[in-house]
């Protein structure tokens, strides 16, 4: 009876650490990591789950001659007290980023 207790608390508390997973800071030094072309689940390993989700467009420059003036896609922002990361992935690869510190 005592080990099948043991072995029954040793599981609940396995569950309750995987649960309490640290969340990455959303820090200048992390966002520098990220790279043109890396996936979302690749970012979000970097940055942890963001702040908010959106669908967007992005200005190519390329103009409105050949139809590419804007590229429509997703947009991940993340926020903090003191800084906020905004990537914009195109076909669920990084298209381009944005941080700022928000002093």
């Amino acid at each position: 009876m005592f080990r099948y207790k043991f072995i029954s608390s040793f599981i609940l508390l396995a569950v309750f650490m995987s649960s309490c997973a640290t969340t990455p800071p959303l820090t200048y030094s992390n966002f520098t990591r990220i790279q043109d072309g890396m996936t979302e689940q690749e970012v979000m390993k970097i940055l942890g789950e963001p702040t908010k989700v959106t669908s967007g467009s992005l200005d190519t420059g390329i103009g409105s001659v050949l139809g590419l003036d804007k590229l429509s896609g997703t947009n991940m922002i993340w926020v903090t007290d003191e800084a906020k990361a905004d990537v914009f992935f195109f076909f669920f690869f990084v298209k381009s980023k944005n941080f700022t510190n928000q002093f």
